[in-house]
């Protein structure tokens, strides 16, 4: 049962991975208000999972806060 809240967290962050691509092929845009508060709000989680040694958050929150910058990245034309 250790491994679920893994295999959720894989799922969770890396949602954005399609969207990364879709910029990268495409040009697509998104949001950029939507990706700089997702970053926020990961970076304040991942606050707590730091204090908390929280090795399973500190994982998830760092992915994610590694994907929505390469989103960010691509949506302001940088790759």
């Amino acid at each position: 049962m250790k491994f679920i809240p893994w295999i959720g967290m894989a799922m969770l962050q890396f949602n954005s991975v399609p969207a990364i691509f879709a910029a990268l092929n495409t040009g697509a845009k998104f949001p950029i208000a939507t990706i700089l508060l997702t970053i926020g709000g990961l970076t304040c989680y991942m606050v707590r999972a730091v204090a908390d040694k929280d090795a399973l958050y500190i994982t998830g929150n760092t992915i994610g806060i590694v994907g929505n910058l390469i989103l960010l990245a691509a949506t302001l034309g940088f790759f």
